[in-house]
């Protein structure tokens, strides 16, 4: 009896326990409050990796998320960012494309949420633009940096960024490029300690939080796609191979729109990629090689059908973006637009629309200008302003007064020029008119 009257208190002790505990939850739930296990939206893991394709399983992973912080110096616009004139305001924008104006190179920022993805940086001289660029958005760090090869006005920006912001993942292509800003790319991503591999030559695909996945299409015949690629950038390729013809070609899909890069990728291989069944139809192009004429083929237009056709382009002695190449977008119905006429172009991913703070060009083929000059009445209703500081001057972005390297006191201003105005800042008297 002794044994079954302690028995007995016990169970009533461990009974009262489980109730106590099972109130307390209740509680904390009526009040909106998680008791146990991470919150909406956080990891499980501190450092959590981006989902390949080997071990994605089709669950709400984790992965790898950018830092994203208001900059202090940075002007808040008070305006909706509009499509052109017509101004329809851009509602549940929370992912924007963004083709940096690098000159004759190329250099685009992916961003979604709270992830951010950049792919080639420019050359040497637009390094610190980039990275003013990144600083400005208040990105502290990058989920992935993309080489689409190693040609230097695609990678030598890339070595600023490397140096100055955080990094979890850098990918490129097989081989290795014999010039001293190669190496400087690599020495770069060694002294950081940024992971690095090489992207398979069968295609791979990478899963990204904020609803970004990116699709790499084979990069060779079949016949040479096979092994396995080195980790921590190991080259298995001889430093001869043609770079352009290396170029990733990939799919990038951000909130279920679609972005086709294939870096300086000519004919042969977008042929290649098309008659393969690769390639299907892509709302934004990033337009192969600077506009070349070698490049941006009938049959991979026919296959991509892009809504948006992006040459990023600047000053050069080969002709681009070459009247051929333009001949082929317009035929296909693509908008076209140009970062050497009309600068940093941002596409705003908005529901299912995409809209841009600047209209496509009526006139494709005519390049910039010595001076751009632009009346205030052609200015859509909201733009992309840099804005001085000092001089209290408002500027777009292609006027000279503000080329080259970003000011400490330029900042950018998306809104209209009443906005910079409301702010005490008069238009600039060179560009606008």
């Amino acid at each position: 009896m002794k044994y079954e009257r302690k028995i007995m208190i016990l169970a009533t002790v461990l009974s009262g326990l489980l109730l106590a505990g099972l109130l307390l939850v209740f509680g904390l739930e009526q009040l909106g409050i998680q008791p146990f296990g991470p919150q909406a939206g956080e990891s499980l893991f501190a450092t959590p990796s981006i989902t390949t394709a080997e071990s994605y399983s089709g669950a709400n992973d984790a992965g790898p998320t950018a830092t994203v912080t208001p900059d202090p110096q940075a002007v808040t616009p008070s305006a909706t960012p509009t499509d052109g004139p017509a101004g329809t305001p851009v509602t549940g924008s929370t992912a924007a494309v963004h083709f940096l104006n690098v000159g004759e190179g190329s250099c685009t920022l992916i961003c979604s949420g709270q992830s951010a993805i950049l792919i080639d940086g420019g050359d040497a001289p637009t390094s610190a633009y980039v990275v003013s660029y990144l600083k400005k958005l208040g990105i502290q760090k990058l989920d992935l940096v993309i080489a689409t090869h190693y040609d230097s006005d695609h990678i030598s920006g890339l070595v600023g960024v490397l140096m100055t912001i955080p990094v979890d993942l850098v990918l490129g292509p097989e081989g290795a490029g014999a010039t001293k800003t190669y190496e400087s790319f690599c020495e770069v991503i060694q002294k950081k300690g940024i992971k690095r591999r090489n992207v398979k030559k069968n295609g791979e695909w990478l899963v990204l939080p904020d609803e970004v996945m990116v699709e790499f299409l084979p990069t060779a015949d079949p016949a040479e796609a096979s092994g396995e690629d080195g980790e921590n950038g190991a080259d298995s390729v001889s430093p001869e191979r043609d770079g352009r013809d290396s170029s990733l070609a990939m799919v990038v899909t951000v909130k279920g729109k679609t972005l086709l890069i294939m870096g300086d990728a000519e004919a042969a291989k977008e042929r290649r990629l098309a008659g393969n069944g690769c390639i299907s139809r892509v709302d934004i192009f990033v337009v192969n090689h600077h506009g070349s004429r070698y490049s941006n083929t009938s049959e991979l237009l026919a296959e991509a059908r892009p809504e948006w056709a992006v040459i990023s382009c600047g000053e050069n002695e080969y002709g681009h973006p070459a009247k051929e190449c333009i001949d082929r977008l317009k035929s296909a119905g693509a908008k076209i637009f140009r970062t050497d006429v009309q600068g940093t172009i941002v596409l705003h991913l908005a529901g299912k629309e995409i809209l841009c703070d600047v209209p496509a060009l009526q006139n494709p083929y005519a390049g910039p200008s010595e001076e751009t000059v632009v009346s205030r009445q052609d200015v859509p209703e909201n733009v992309t302003f840099i804005l001085n500081g000092n001089s209290k001057v408002y500027h777009l972005p292609t006027c000279e007064s503000v080329s080259g390297e970003m000011h400490r006191n330029w900042f950018y201003f998306y809104g209209s020029a009443a906005d910079a105005q409301a702010l005490g800042y008069r238009p600039c008297g060179r560009c606008l008119k």
